[in-house]
């Protein structure tokens, strides 16, 4: 699998340094969030009333939206283990599914920002709710043209083994992206 991959120079086989890339780098964008959380927290414990009284934030449209990003994971796992069994047409569409689910969320997260009562200068609470989120529509436009190049490769390759390194970064960025997403919409929508 991943562990395994191996690429060869000069005749002899060698690990892949893929996976530990990849590692590194979503722990680093992990962190990146961390601080936005750590900011957030800080600014609500020393701003009252948090949110602001004019603020409206639509918690049915939110939770239908995180439906559909959570949905696009298990879309993704669907692809990866299509993927496995080298059914190529199975994971496709799956990853194409896991797209359309994204897409459906990013929409909606545009959507919304075109229906709010402020802006990012407004008030403390409008910087954070934009930056917090600004930063994840970021990371989810990111990851849908991410998922689109791994359908477009994917549909040329012989072997699905030879894309599983590529391919677990972009499941694994995507499944962040999916995770961070629910400390979000806890954080914004339920904690408040």
């Amino acid at each position: 699998m991943v562990s395994t991959a191996r690429a060869t120079v000069a005749g002899s086989p060698r690990k892949s340094v893929s996976p530990l890339g990849t590692t590194l780098f979503l722990a680093s964008d992990a962190m990146i969030f961390a601080a936005f959380f750590g900011a957030y927290y800080l600014l609500r414990a020393s701003n009252q009333p948090w949110p602001p009284a004019s603020v409206h934030l639509d918690l049915a449209r939110a939770s239908l939206a995180t439906t559909a990003l959570l949905a696009s994971s298990a879309a993704l796992v669907a692809s990866e283990r299509a993927a496995e069994r080298d059914n190529r047409p199975a994971a496709l569409r799956w990853n194409m599914a896991a797209v359309a689910l994204g897409g459906a969320f990013l929409v909606n997260q545009l959507l919304e920002y075109s229906t709010l009562s402020f802006r990012i200068a407004t008030h403390v609470y409008g910087s954070a709710y934009w930056g917090l989120t600004g930063l994840h529509t970021l990371h989810v436009a990111a990851g849908l043209v991410a998922l689109l190049v791994l359908g477009m490769r994917s549909s040329h390759f012989a072997e699905t083994g030879r894309r599983d390194p590529w391919a677990w970064g972009i499941s694994t960025y995507w499944h962040l992206v999916d995770a961070v997403w629910l400390v979000v919409f806890t954080t914004i929508w339920i904690l408040r």
